[in-house]
């Protein structure tokens, strides 16, 4: 008989991790390409842009890639909720040698070719693909299948798409949506942060600014309605730092609360009236009316729950 078959959530988990590490290495590339930005000279600065983008092309491809592993991988998951048989491929000739007469691991089975996955899976689940997604997925297939069959010289992604890429699949596969959840879990499980005796206490708040200043690197590269859609954050509108991120951020060694300035800005109105929300960590909160009780600060902007400013970040009394 066939034993260990993967489940739905094997695949699902597989997946998540392809995205996070294409992730993993675009975000560097757009995080580098800031930093030396400053470093060029504004009448060079297309030129070398150029340079920069264009020696990362096949990171860039390679990231595509993983994206459309991923999104196999997906499908695969959902097909195998309904039966991991049906993802079996190939007449009972090809199957393993001997799997009549012993029990046989499900890997060593041939399994559907990605040109299959699309009509497989729309006939035996409930819920069909739609004509924009088996479009999308068409193109990611195309660039999937250059890489890994030839090498095109014309072939370029832009790390703005491949993005774009990340977060349409997470998002049109995840049941919960939240594409910082599922970092902050990858990251939990990196190599180094698996190793206890590199654990300490304040491992949760190097975690959360490596995702805030994740977010600013990605803000500033996609556009507001993409924003909008995929994180719930109104780029265009005024932003405050979260009261809850900075409290956490704030256990690094060496904190300094001038640091903060370098993350983003994730902390904005609901459309509860007076209430705001953070996009990150979801905390919500209210600000009190009242003056920071720091001498050099101006502001009313202290969170009603922790008495922080949310300006010069003093802790006020509440």
């Amino acid at each position: 008989m066939i034993i260990d078959f993967p489940t739905k959530d094997d695949f699902f988990n597989a997946a998540t991790d392809y995205l996070n590490s294409s992730w993993d290495s675009v975000v560097e590339l757009i995080s580098e390409f800031e930093k030396i930005v400053d470093l060029i000279d504004d009448s060079k600065h297309s030129v070398e842009s150029e340079r920069y983008w264009g020696s990362a092309k096949q990171t860039l491809i390679s990231a595509t890639a993983l994206v459309q592993q991923a999104v196999e991988f997906y499908i695969k998951g959902r097909i195998a909720n309904v039966s991991p048989y049906l993802l079996i491929s190939g007449s009972p000739q090809s199957w393993p040698k001997g799997c009549s007469k012993k029990d046989v691991e499900f890997s060593l089975f041939r399994t559907l070719d990605a040109q299959d996955l699309l009509k497989v899976h729309d006939t035996v689940c409930g819920t069909r693909f739609t004509d924009q997604f088996v479009q999308w997925y068409e193109k990611l297939r195309v660039i999937r299948n250059k890489v890994m069959h030839t090498v095109d010289k014309s072939l370029t992604v832009k790390p703005v798409e491949v993005i774009e890429f990340i977060l349409f699949a997470y998002h049109y596969f995840s049941d919960t949506g939240s594409w910082f959840e599922s970092r902050k879990q990858y990251l939990d499980k990196t190599p180094v942060n698996s190793v206890q005796m590199f654990e300490e206490d304040n491992t949760e708040s190097y975690t959360l600014n490596a995702l805030l200043n994740e977010f600013r690197t990605v803000m500033e590269v996609l556009t507001p309605a993409k924003v909008k859609l995929y994180f719930n954050y109104n780029k265009t509108k005024r932003s405050l730092h979260c009261p809850s991120c900075y409290q956490v951020v704030s256990q690094m060694d060496f904190w300094d609360h001038e640091f903060i300035h370098d993350c983003a800005k994730t902390y904005q109105l609901t459309e509860s009236e007076g209430s705001y929300e953070c996009c990150i960590c979801n905390y919500n909160g209210t600000l009190l009316s009242k003056m920071c009780e720091e001498e050099c600060c101006e502001e009313r902007l202290i969170d009603s729950k922790s008495g922080l400013c949310l300006s010069c970040f003093c802790e006020n009394a509440l």
